[in-house]
């Protein structure tokens, strides 16, 4: 009897044991990440604020923006269906270029039609990795990306287009899991088409797909080591009424259609900057709407001058400035002037994006003009007001063409003066 006592005693113990070790496990595990689908990533509503990691990396940043762009059409001959070690050589002597013509940034498209170049939750694998939409390939082309942009002492600003999407081809390989693809099948509205182009369209009317494009740009930023995130002027892709007409009619709105388009996009703006910034203060949030003004509100929707003239929305505005000093609309000098006037606000910085795809183009100045860009970067320091400028593109300034290297020399001169 008293060995049967013994033996029940010694079971109790164990169980006793097992069931306070479980206890433990299931206490810890209300810290974790928990995912309602692939597409979803939530925090458990249990989980205890102070285990948060803080974000403590060192943001590459500067004051004197020298940026280049680089959107996928660069990145797709080095990058599509490639192996890993071409790509890093690829994206290695893209560096080293960039930072021995004297520049500092770079705009890199890592989201251009609502798909990913990059490891994400939140949206479908880019074609631009392995050629096939939706296909993953064997390594993550962004951290490659920002790690030799670094090496090269270069900030790397992850660049989105956050309304434009894919084909509907496209559409039919990605996965049921994606918000997108669930919208694009649902026919709710969020994703629209435009008559006369094959991309579909996220409608920012929605406070969901503002939800969406926010927590994608946070994604990018917790995930990976980027110094900033900067999206162009892909914003309402036209005037028609019928894009969004049942979204503008289910609002209640009382304002214009056009006011409250503009709100629209002003939401979503603030929605990115304050996603961002609350994973690291110190990271860049800036925009590169279109470089005439009124084009902003007449087409865009854009309210450039509530970005530039308060707290909260831009770091930097980085206007597409692309005319030449005798442009007939819109010429260089006075719309530099213009866009000065917008930017008051002593927290955002202007830098002028430029047009170096037109050197070899059909626009007679620019073709026939050399150094045009060297001069107008030359008229962008003499204002007091701009902090810098970004080149477009890439593959245009570093192309195998006499043009493209003479245009080269002479902004490498320039640039070089300005130091």
């Amino acid at each position: 009897m008293k060995n049967y006592l013994k033996l029940l005693a010694i079971i109790l113990s164990i169980v006793l044991t097992a069931c306070s070790n479980y206890s433990s496990s299931s206490r810890s595990d209300n810290t974790q990440f928990v995912f309602k689908s692939s597409a979803e990533p939530v925090l458990n509503e249990t989980a205890s604020t102070s285990t948060k990691k803080k974000d403590t990396r060192n943001v590459i940043k500067y004051d004197d923006i020298r940026a280049v762009w680089l959107s996928y059409i660069d990145l797709a001959p080095m990058l599509t269906g490639k192996t890993e070690e071409q790509f890093k050589a690829a994206f290695e002597t893209a560096c080293r270029n960039v930072s021995d013509l004297g520049c500092n940034t770079i705009f890199v498209h890592i989201r251009p039609f609502g798909d990913a170049i990059y490891d994400s939750e939140l949206y479908p694998t880019s074609k631009y990795i392995t050629g096939n939409a939706s296909q993953k390939g064997s390594f993550d082309p962004l951290k490659i990306m920002v790690d030799i942009a670094h090496a090269h002492k270069l900030s790397f600003h992850g660049w989105i287009n956050p309304l434009r999407l894919e084909s509907e081809d496209c559409f039919a390989s990605y996965d049921e899991s994606y918000l997108t693809k669930k919208w694009y099948e649902s026919k709710n509205g969020y994703v629209c088409s435009v008559q006369g182009d094959k991309h579909l369209w996220l409608n920012p009317g929605y406070s969901e797909v503002r939800k969406l494009i926010a927590d994608g740009a946070a994604e990018i930023v917790k995930k990976y080591e980027v110094d900033g995130i900067h999206y162009d002027d892909y914003f309402y892709p036209t005037t028609d009424e019928s894009f969004d007409k049942a979204c503008f009619a289910g609002s209640k709105s009382n304002k214009t259609l056009s006011i409250w388009r503009l709100d629209n996009i002003t939401e979503m703006v603030k929605q990115i900057y304050d996603a961002v910034k609350s994973v690291n203060s110190d990271l860049a949030v800036g925009a590169s709407p279109q470089g005439n003004l009124d084009n902003n509100y007449r087409y865009m929707y854009a309210d450039v001058k509530k970005w530039g003239s308060q707290k909260g929305y831009v770091d930097y505005i980085c206007p597409q400035i692309y005319f030449g000093y005798n442009n007939p609309v819109k010429p260089f000098l006075p719309t530099l002037k213009e866009w000065e006037s917008v930017v008051t606000e002593p927290s955002v910085s202007l830098c002028v994006g430029l047009a170096v795809y037109k050197i070899s183009g059909t626009e007679s100045e620019f073709v026939q003009t050399n150094g045009i860009i060297a001069k107008q970067i030359g008229d962008i320091y003499s204002s007091e007001k701009c902090k810098g400028f970004s080149l477009y593109a890439y593959n245009n300034l570093f192309a195998d063409s006499d043009r493209a290297s003479k245009e080269l020399d002479s902004v490498k001169e320039q640039i070089k003066a300005l130091q």
